[in-house]
């Protein structure tokens, strides 16, 4: 029997969305069905964080998440190609490299800007609908500024320094929040005095942010008015020129720079296929995302068109995946009842969105999720959490974390929630001293454990099992009677034999916590011997490690490890606190400097990112790799997609 071919056309938001439950309903039936996406990047862009690129708070790969890391361990089969032409009867995309057949479609193409048909729009203002535009964006705003600084005609340098973001949704007052952060640091750089400067947002109706609330709307005005930012409400633009706009009462602006947000259509693919359409360029579905023309063609995202209680389903991205959804499980349905599976009914569509969240720069953001208004820290807050849970779902913990890494800690000019306290790193070669200086103590304690007899005592006596109450009291009054003394004694009683067992002193714990009792309890009192013996292998071994920068980050975990039970079983001092934060400093990869970590490390990376677990796990570091027998394994399954 041939294959269920499922193709899914577009790789934003409503793509991966569908392709991920497409995978983990069929990932058992590879041999039955197989699962296509066909996008002309080999990226997927984070649309909704591109003023945050054309604001330069952040690098442009921040909001790239390669294919490879979203699918490299999952069913579905990711090929480049730009489809330019759908045969509905025929089943088959034809597009620029190959022509694809196919049993089930979901059509995810996306939308694009639209200019209302003003004159000019399209030859003279930027749109900010793509990463390139994001690019583009960044680099004239700079040029900008650059060439305001040395031009000496005063309305020509006003012209330079007025910035006007048209639109006032979700798109237009994020990028003017990226400007009332950026526009200064630039005015710094070029020496230009930035009360020279004239940020604009021109909005059609009466009011911005209409997706709000009042509260938080009024909030996201007042802020933007104290940063300076001119509002011009009931201000329809309606002719574009190479020196700037003009208004429906008539007033002429005259501006280098003219940002368009004003609103999005279906895309022009869409509305050249022969299916119904509905308005605005977005095509018509059912209440189960089906095209009407074909039963098995579904559409999901921002191109689709459907009524829900009189209203268009938003151009929002929790849209995009809700009816991505939809779309999946139409298709589930049917591919089950093909191959003779019980499955379930399908659900029309009903949408469930929480909220919405605006961001004004890095620092500040309005928002009503929940039923809750917020505005400031904790709104942005709110959406940083939002966001990093939106990529723990695309590509794991991973994906998380690498936006915490670019949102959080890698922000520079304290554009982040936190300002700049984590953007300030140490250099790695002022710590190499340090680790070698902490590699030196722990073999230093080793080597005093072996001459102590800790390798020969087969008894185990030299390390402290027993957790009686009245023998810790014991070796306590003995601490105390000795605390300036830099060793300790403890007594410890093992297969009924007292001991004399050598501690770090004076101890910061009088008696163990429960949880070493158990562990002793549980796990060390039956092999105290192997325990012993591994205590000082560790000991030794985490020396050498940091001595010679070698696997340090393991070493770290193991040295921490070590000085947490010492301290919590009533055997350390306090110069146990100096390991465990020293431990911590050499998880940031201090053996890469003049360390073995600096060839060691990134051919370990290697050989665990070509792994099958790491990519199923999405544990791999950077981007996944593939073996020679992997990359012919993947270039033949794109070959029989023909």
């Amino acid at each position: 029997m041939e294959k269920k071919r499922i193709v899914i056309l577009g790789g934003g938001y409503a793509g991966v969305h569908a392709a991920k439950k497409l995978h983990k309903a069929f990932k058992k039936m590879q041999d039955k069905v197989e699962i296509i996406l066909i996008d002309r990047n080999r990226h997927h862009i984070l649309m909704t964080e591109l003023h945050e690129v054309a604001g330069n708070r952040v690098d442009e790969e921040s909001v790239k998440i390669s294919y490879e890391r979203i699918f490299a361990g999952k069913m579905v089969t990711v090929v480049q190609d730009e489809i330019e032409s759908i045969d509905f009867e025929g089943q088959k995309l034809k597009g620029k490299r190959n022509v694809y057949a196919y049993d089930q479609l979901i059509i995810s193409t996306g939308a694009e800007a639209t200019d209302f048909r003003i004159p000019g729009v399209k030859d003279h203002a930027f749109y900010l609908w793509s990463l390139e535009d994001a690019l583009r964006i960044r680099t004239h705003v700079e040029q900008m500024v650059k060439e305001a600084s040395f031009e000496p005609n005063k309305e020509k340098r006003a012209q330079l320094l007025t910035f006007v973001v048209a639109g006032g949704g979700f798109t237009g007052v994020e990028l003017v929040g990226e400007l009332i952060e950026w526009l200064p640091l630039l005015c710094k750089k070029y020496g230009v005095d930035y009360s020279e400067v004239n940020l604009i947002n021109a909005e059609a109706l009466g009011s911005i942010l209409n997706m709000l609330p009042e509260k938080p709307r009024a909030k996201a005005v007042k802020y933007m008015q104290k940063k300076g930012v001119k509002i011009l409400l009931n201000s329809l633009i309606v002719n574009v020129d190479a020196d700037g706009f003009t208004t429906k009462d008539g007033t002429v602006f005259k501006t280098k720079t003219l940002i368009w947000t004003c609103g999005i259509k279906g895309s022009d693919f869409c509305a050249n296929l022969p299916i119904t359409e509905g308005k605005r360029g977005r095509m018509q579905v059912s209440a189960f995302m089906q095209c009407p023309d074909h039963k098995n063609v579904y559409l999901a995202g921002d191109g689709l068109w459907y009524l829900e209680d009189n209203n268009p389903v938003p151009q929002i991205v929790e849209a995009a995946e809700q009816t991505a959804a939809t779309a999946a499980e139409g298709i589930i349905h049917t591919i089950y009842e093909e191959l003779g599976l019980k499955t379930k009914p399908v659900k029309p569509f009903k949408s469930n969105f929480h909220g919405f969240m605006v961001s004004l720069g890095g620092k500040y953001a309005v928002s009503h999720t929940g039923g809750f208004s917020m505005s400031g820290f904790f709104a942005q807050m709110i959406k940083h959490l939002v966001n990093m849970y939106y990529q723990a779902g695309v590509c794991g913990i991973n994906g998380a974390w690498t936006y915490f890494k670019h949102e959080i800690l890698q922000i520079k000019n304290k554009r982040s929630l936190i300002g700049g306290m984590a953007a300030y790193r140490v250099p790695s070669y002022w710590v190499v001293f340090l680790r070698m200086y902490l590699g030196v103590m722990w073999l230093i304690e080793g080597i005093g454990k072996i001459k102590d007899g800790w390798l020969t005592d087969t008894t185990g006596g030299k390390v402290y099992w027993d957790t009686a109450a009245t023998v810790w009291e014991a070796g306590a009054d003995a601490v105390g009677a000795a605390s300036e003394q830099v060793a300790e004694v403890a007594t410890a009683a093992v297969d009924g034999v007292t001991q004399t067992v050598a501690q770090f002193a004076p101890p910061l714990i009088a008696q163990p916590l429960a949880l070493y009792t158990w562990i002793n309890t549980t796990f060390v009192a039956q092999f105290p011997y192997f325990f012993q013996l591994m205590i000082v292998l560790a000991e030794v071994g985490i020396g050498l490690c940091f001595i010679g920068g070698l696997f340090t980050f393991p070493a770290a975990i193991v040295s921490l490890g070590l000085s947490i039970m010492f301290l919590i079983g009533a055997m350390a001092g306090k110069e146990i606190l100096w390991y465990m934060a020293v431990s911590i400093v050499m998880l940031g990869g201090a053996g890469r400097a003049f360390g073995l970590d600096y060839w060691v490390m990134p051919y370990l990376k290697k050989v665990w990112n070509k792994t099958p677990l790491a990519k199923k796990t999405y544990l791999f570091m950077d981007e996944p790799e593939f073996t020679k027998k992997q990359m012919a394994k993947r270039m033949a399954k794109q070959k029989d997609l023909i």
